[in-house]
């Protein structure tokens, strides 16, 4: 993990992208739950066109109105899709779709945008999120919302400023409006299972092969990275940080806080080839927050193992165990989730079109950087074999993993950390 360019911040200095034409604009007005909130989405994968699929069905009057990406066959794909599934409330034109690394520059600058959903590789967000706040758009933004430090601290800023502005930025942990999860967290509050005594978040998967393509002869190494971006962790923040953070965010929810110190440990067993980029494929990290409890992540990408994907806290008087499909508790007060489970995206993205039409904005974007950061500060330790601080890694790292500069050509794929070696940044 090297140090990159911490003077380059063009993000901070893009005042061409909205101009003060935008800056003194009135916002659109939402009355009474009944205008259009007009969307743009910046990104057009796969999980992006489910995001953008259940915003549309989640209230009526939301229609889509342009896109932005790099790559022509991803937004063709997407809104074949989309057509198909919501005909009526797609209204994207050739000329509304743009592409490029400054795409999104494009989006922000249309006056009849209203939500614009940040869908892209995660190392892409920080600085997107910064621009959309600065030009006054409402805001969703796919989980991890960073994959370093500095990225962690420009969405902190990015927070303070939709606050000011009155925006909302709602965030991909849908589990937090998921009735199985809310219900659980509730019985917890209320001592169900007694004293907490250990956490545990799980992603032990056996996706090996995830988000792997044969790289193509015309691609330049951006090309490759960006269409293969999960294996660089520049742009996922390595599987660690882009999976478990949903899990290590009910962790936080569960514990009431952030952890004080971590150490990890992991490695490259199984995705050993350069056609894997530079991420690990196995991770344990241990965690402690200021009262002592402890906190255990583990996550895996290899074919094969036995899975396990969920939360499971450990109390004086029971265990708690929940996922996407159930909720349980056993010991002195068993209970088991009855209701219709749910992943939680309907509901999120409903909650956000109801904050803009109603003017009551819903900032998500302070918890998204928490849950990030124990990702990364757990990765972090898992690549240097270095015990960390929390405040350390929030205050004084400076670690940035963004490229020089953002354009198609040549772009040397970063070295893979081996523990003890690897330095702090």
């Amino acid at each position: 993990m090297s140090e990159q360019g911490l003077s380059r911040r063009s993000f901070l200095r893009t005042s061409a992208l909205a101009g003060a034409t935008l800056a003194a604009s009135a916002p659109r007005v939402h009355a009474a739950g009944s205008d259009t909130v007009r969307v743009a989405t910046v990104g057009a994968g796969d999980r992006g066109v489910f995001d953008v699929e259940s915003c549309l069905k989640s209230a009526p009057g939301v229609e889509l109105v342009a896109m932005a990406d790099l790559f022509q066959d991803k937004v063709d794909a997407s809104l074949e899709r989309l057509k198909k599934n919501v005909p009526e409330k797609v209204k994207v034109a050739s000329k509304d779709v743009v592409l490029g690394f400054d795409a999104y520059k494009k989006i922000l600058a249309r006056d009849d945008v209203d939500l614009v959903m940040l869908l892209t590789p995660p190392g892409f967000r920080p600085e997107m999120a910064a621009a959309a706040i600065e030009a006054g758009k409402h805001l969703f933004m796919e989980k991890p919302g960073a994959v370093d430090p500095v990225g962690i601290r420009s969405l902190l800023d990015t927070s303070a400023k939709a606050d000011a502005k009155k925006r909302s930025i709602v965030v991909g942990t849908q589990q937090r409006y998921a009735p199985q999860y809310l219900e659980l967290i509730q019985r917890l509050r209320d001592g169900q299972i007694g004293d907490l005594t250990l956490i545990e978040a799980l992603w032990i998967g056996d996706m090996e092969l995830w988000h792997y393509a044969d790289r193509k002869s015309e691609w330049s190494d951006m090309e490759w990275q960006v269409r293969c971006w999960p294996f660089f962790t520049w742009l996922s923040g390595d599987h660690y940080v882009e999976q478990l953070v949903h899990n290590l965010d009910v962790a936080n929810w569960v514990a009431g806080g952030t952890p004080v110190v971590c150490q990890g440990i992991g490695g490259r067993q199984v995705r050993v080839g350069p056609q894997f980029g530079n991420i690990f494929d196995h991770f344990a990290v241990r965690y402690e927050y200021a009262n002592g409890l402890p906190m255990f992540g583990m996550a895996t990408q290899i074919r094969g193992v036995s899975t396990r994907v969920c939360n499971v806290i450990h109390g004086t008087k029971g265990t708690a165990e929940v996922n996407r499909g159930m909720a349980k508790i056993e010991g002195e007060k068993p209970w088991k989730f009855e209701g219709n489970s749910s992943s939680g995206d309907t509901e999120m993205h409903a909650a956000l079109i109801r904050s803009i039409r109603e003017g009551k904005p819903i900032n998500e974007c302070v918890r998204l950087a928490e849950a990030t950061m124990t990702g990364i500060a757990g990765r972090i330790s898992t690549y240097t074999g270095r015990a960390l601080k929390w405040d350390w890694a929030m205050q004084a790292s400076k670690l940035d993993l963004r490229p020089a500069k953002y354009e198609m050509g040549p772009l040397p794929v970063g070295p893979v950390a081996i523990p003890g070696k690897t330095q702090l940044v």
